[in-house]
């Protein structure tokens, strides 16, 4: 890539979730994320912007997103085309989510036009090499302002309940807006004898998924501890809230204008600095979870 077209790269934040924030230094007027530090779902008394989770474990995940900042005049649309193409050449699949994985200090900065989840074991290093690869190349495709990569945690869950009729009671539930209130994206399976949701997204608090489990046994006609909540996976490594540090207080004061040596930290930072481009200076793309 040349000079001219790493000038306009967007800005590669990586945030881990100990709760310090590595932020590049911008070129004049790009503008800059503050810390992405976990995920937060919005309405809860949580004083640290998380809700009350219990269920964790493999239930939650460490995540790697790619939000996508556009241009006013860009499409969206053609924009996820091009990342997909680019995803499909690594074999990886993405998936949409939702933007309220991005904590509430980011989402007062930008509330992305595109986000996508790589999949589980997706890196910080490549999620940034797939950006770059997919618009930044020559020639560069125009549309993006700038974008960000998280690591974040999301909920990886599956709600199961025993029905004579799958099918009755999807379409009962599709009908009466009962999960998509509660948890917007999500998938369903049909098995035989039993109704399965899928669900990755932003944290849900236990009342959140207490209501999910209501509202599935009130449409089978049963109790609601017979809708069951477990893992989406059984493979792959969770996350005990219990030891996870609430979000930096820093994390919502704003940028910070200093590079983060991940070498002090558990969890790499992996940081995109366009002013090295400009230099010819290497990268600092090895980083990883």
């Amino acid at each position: 890539m040349n000079s001219a077209t790493r000038m306009v790269t967007a800005v590669l934040i990586a945030f881990a979730l100990s709760g310090c924030t590595a932020v590049a230094t911008p070129l004049a007027g790009t503008p800059v994320s503050t810390g992405l530090v976990g995920s937060a779902e919005r309405g809860t008394d949580a004083g640290n912007d998380r809700p009350i989770v219990t269920y964790d474990g493999l239930m939650v995940r460490r995540r790697v997103v790619i939000a996508i900042h556009s241009t006013p005049d860009a499409d969206v649309t053609a924009l996820r085309a091009v990342l997909d193409k680019a995803a499909d050449q690594s074999q990886a699949n993405l998936s949409d989510i939702s933007p309220d994985v991005l904590d509430p200090a980011s989402l007062e900065h930008f509330v992305p036009e595109l986000i996508v989840v790589l999949p589980a074991g997706g890196t910080v290093a490549e999620a940034g090499e797939l950006v770059d690869r997919a618009y930044f190349q020559d020639p560069a495709v125009s549309g993006v302002d700038h974008y960000h990569v998280a690591e974040v945690l999301v909920h990886d869950l599956r709600f199961a309940v025993r029905t004579t009729s799958p099918a009755a009671l999807e379409e009962a539930i599709a009908r009466e807006g009962i999960l998509s209130d509660a948890l917007g994206n999500y998938s369903t399976t049909l098995r035989t004898g039993e109704f399965d949701v899928t669900y990755t997204g932003p944290l849900l608090s236990d009342e959140l998924i207490n209501s999910v489990q209501n509202g599935m046994a009130r449409a089978a006609h049963t109790k609601p501890e017979a809708v069951t909540v477990s893992s989406r996976s059984t493979a792959g490594v969770g996350v005990d809230m219990a030891n996870e540090p609430a979000p930096s207080p820093g994390a919502t004061e704003g940028p910070s204008d200093h590079s983060h040596d991940a070498a002090d930290d558990d969890v790499h930072d992996d940081v995109h600095d366009p002013a090295h481009d400009i230099n010819d200076a290497p990268d600092d793309s090895d980083g990883g979870r």
